[in-house]
């Protein structure tokens, strides 16, 4: 039969309901994206990254060993510092 013929096109609603049909579907699409975007970026910082140790925190005394085994420090400074941090 005709397709104006019980409800038709667009349920009888014409081209008003076609349109917020487009913009209904449209919003729930994006914001399906902008979930599965979210839950994506949420991984990720919850992972720690693949440079650093898994979990480790570097502390101020890690680097001031790190300083001194670069030589950016010397021994006095070194002691001076671990003293003070010690404290």
């Amino acid at each position: 039969m005709w397709p104006y013929m019980m409800g038709g096109f667009f349920n009888g609603y014409g081209w008003v309901g076609s349109a917020f049909m487009i913009l209904f579907w449209g919003l729930l699409c994006l914001l399906l994206i902008f979930g599965i975007v979210a839950g994506i970026v949420s991984l990720v910082r919850a992972f720690p990254g693949r440079g650093s140790q898994s979990g480790e925190k570097t502390t101020a005394l890690d680097v001031l060993h790190e300083r001194y085994a670069r030589g950016e420090i010397g021994r006095d400074e070194y002691l001076e510092r671990r003293r003070d941090l010690a404290q």
